[in-house]
């Protein structure tokens, strides 16, 4: 009997936002004695509905719920691309500073709907800072200001990088949010491919195509593969982000991303080599 082909649907209420809650709900025209799942960045959850706290690492989801009819065998599943909001971002100050070598610069982790995490605020005053993915380390010209701003007095070429920061949030429990992040450059044509140099079979990883020109702007992306498509179980890219859970160890995969603007034939490009171990 086609009890799973009349209906289905993956419902919520309200904007998705990183660091708050949002309870989704699968519905179906399966009854009774039904199992849903829940598949989502390689996490698996049982239940027709689903809440979760997206951290800002991700700026969509796809979000798969299968239903299984117990008694028949009869399955169905459905996608949603879910879009997440953030209200955490890197900013410089003063915002309308250009980068310049050898003069200082202030990178601000900033909340959009208070301002600067200073004084009343669902975000709490620490923050920690995170560079091309790693906990920045002080180094002789950069101080930390006011714990929400890392100051540099001097910039140095190497200071280059794409930078976020990590807060939490005071909702119920204590949420950590990753920001928006900034790419830090002195060429405004600047790209990197941000993501593991290692990733594993079964396991899903990120991309992201950083770029200094700003997208669909001054620049638009797209994703090359020379040598080979990734093979993998999953695969999926939107715009400047790339989602791949490998299948095949013991190989590597090139992922080339380009910016460009065909209008004045300007582009740029960045390749990162990533080893799939065993």
């Amino acid at each position: 009997a086609p009890i799973l082909e009349a209906w289905g649907q993956i419902s919520w209420t309200g904007e998705v936002t990183a660091g708050f809650s949002t309870t989704f709900t699968c519905s179906s025209s399966c009854f009774p004695n039904c199992i849903y799942t829940w598949s989502f960045n390689g996490r698996t959850a049982i239940g027709s509905t689903l809440t979760w706290t997206p951290d800002g690492l991700d700026k969509t989801v796809e979000l798969q719920c299968s239903v299984l009819h117990l008694e028949t065998g009869d399955s169905s599943s459905m996608t949603s691309t879910v879009e997440i909001k953030n209200r955490v971002s890197v900013q410089i100050s003063p915002s309308n500073a250009v980068p310049t070598l050898n003069q200082p610069l202030d990178l601000v982790c900033h909340e959009a709907t208070s301002g600067v995490l200073s004084g009343p605020s669902h975000l709490v005053n620490q923050v920690v800072w995170y560079k091309d993915g790693q906990k920045v380390t002080l180094r002789e010209n950069m101080q930390l200001l006011q714990n929400t701003s890392l100051h540099f007095d001097s910039l140095l070429p190497s200071d280059a990088g794409f930078y976020q920061c990590e807060t939490s949030v005071s909702t119920v429990q204590q949420t950590s949010v990753f920001s928006l992040g900034y790419l830090l450059s002195f060429d405004p044509w600047n790209v990197i491919v941000s993501g593991p140099d290692t990733v594993f079979p079964g396991r899903l990883s990120k991309f992201t195509c950083l770029t200094s020109c700003t997208l669909n702007v001054d620049c638009t992306v797209k994703w090359q593969f020379r040598g080979g498509f990734p093979i993998g179980t999953y695969f999926s890219v939107h715009e400047n982000e790339l989602k791949w859970t490998p299948s095949i160890p013991g190989t590597f995969q090139n992922l080339t991303c380009v910016a460009e603007n065909a209008a004045v034939g300007r582009s740029a490009e960045a390749t990162k080599m990533v080893e799939v171990k065993g």
